[in-house]
């Protein structure tokens, strides 16, 4: 591609509060990443001719749009680019709504989402457009001013600003409140125009919980905390947690220890319980199993013995040094009858009505929707299945702030 200078409209989108998030400590560090990666993930889904992304740029996405020599396209096209560039708005103060109402953690990241906001800076001039090491780079000195305007004199964390240049490109609103003003760079002083736009988002909490994915990043900030407390269940057993491990959970539970003979001593050691499935009835030869956050797999292989070769079990779980130890128990037991997949208990990978039996044991408590768990057990389950479930119950209703905690939610 031979460099080519074009004329056009750039702007930069940045979310205000990123930098203070990364100097927190290092769970708001992890939790920052994945919120403003979820934001800027749903501003670009938004992003759309007239629009065009350049480049991503930490918490800003740098965008251009190619204006035409033909002054009466570019009058039909401004309008069209200027409601896009607004929508940006209203569709990034929904999100934050839809990510407060999922979020279960307190860290400083987590607890200000809702202070989060979007600001746009945009100047119109001339880019180089040329590629280095294979990939696109937009270049110039109009592109350097662009950048420049992010550093300014604005007091307010929301807004539009656009430089005199872009001013007269955009078609904003007739009724817009602009107000002129200037900006003082090294470039020069830079004559700007500034525009508050009002974002109204309602807040529908039915609504934002029928939108549960497992996209959502406040359910992966929870699933985050807790797969990496059973990574450390898994690679580091012996460290000592605040609820019962290994073969001294399956005694207070009371497993029957002959099932656990001949079961590796590394599942054992990781096995952390809240009960015993196996209390609630007899599983026979040949049926099928499916076992819900199935961990390091010892209930998963318990089955297995239980079902005999002309059976099936199904361990599903979303910890990776989980399924690797189940997976590894399994090959040097001979069981070819269990398999380990990765999943979670919102979504089995598993098919309707393929279960004569679903097991799971201390996990439905760590689902932010438990309901819809519920949907997915009965859905694997046939007609006439049975669900064998070991869990937490309270007997009194969870303060608000207890289910705040995610620390209470991953332990």
């Amino acid at each position: 591609m031979e460099p080519q200078t074009k004329p056009v409209l750039l702007f930069l989108a940045d979310i205000s509060g990123y930098t203070r998030f990364m100097l927190s400590h290092e769970k708001a560090l992890a939790h920052s990443q994945m919120i403003i990666g979820e934001l800027l993930e749903t501003l670009i889904r938004q992003i759309d001719l007239p629009l065009k992304v350049a480049e991503l740029e930490g918490d800003a996405i740098f965008m251009y749009s190619l204006k035409t020599a033909d002054g009466e396209t570019w009058r039909r096209r401004s309008p069209r680019l200027v409601k896009r560039m607004l929508g940006l708005f209203e569709i990034f103060g929904q999100r934050v709504v839809e990510l407060g109402a999922y979020s279960v953690c307190r860290c400083p990241a987590c607890s200000q989402i809702d202070q989060l906001r979007l600001k746009i800076v945009a100047h119109s001039g001339e880019a180089l457009f040329t590629r280095v090491g294979g990939f696109p780079v937009v270049s110039g000195l109009d592109v350097i001013t662009v950048h420049k305007l992010l550093k300014n004199s604005v007091d307010a964390d929301q807004y539009v600003l656009m430089t005199e240049s872009a001013y007269r490109d955009l078609a904003l609103p007739e009724d817009a409140a602009v107000v002129e003003r200037t900006e003082e760079y090294d470039i020069g002083t830079l004559k700007t125009y500034l525009y508050l736009p009002e974002v109204t988002v309602e807040y529908d909490e039915d609504a934002i919980r029928r939108s549960f994915s497992d996209a959502n990043v406040g359910v992966k900030i929870l699933r985050n905390e807790i797969r990496r407390e059973y990574t450390d269940v898994a690679s580091n057993p012996w460290r000592g947690f605040h609820f019962n491990a290994g073969r001294a959970a399956a005694e207070v539970t009371e497993y029957d220890m002959k099932w656990i003979d001949g079961i590796p001593d590394s599942v054992v050691e990781s096995f952390a319980g809240t009960g015993n499935p196996f209390s609630l009835g007899d599983i026979d030869k040949g049926e099928h199993v499916v076992d819900v956050g199935s961990g390091a797999g010892l209930d998963s292989l318990i089955a297995a013995q239980m079902v005999g070769p002309d059976g099936h079990v199904i361990g599903v779980d979303m910890t990776p040094a989980m399924l690797e130890k189940a997976r590894t128990a399994a090959a040097e037991m001979g069981l070819a009858q269990v398999e380990f997949r990765e999943g979670y208990a919102e979504s089995l990978p598993v098919l309707d009505g393929w279960a004569d039996v679903v097991i799971s044991n201390g996990v439905v408590n760590l689902s932010p929707d438990k309901q819809l768990v519920f949907a997915e057990l009965f859905r694997v389950l046939r007609p006439g299945g049975r669900l064998q479930l070991a869990d937490i119950s309270v007997l009194r209703p969870v303060p608000e702030g207890a289910k705040r905690n995610i620390d209470l939610w991953t332990n």
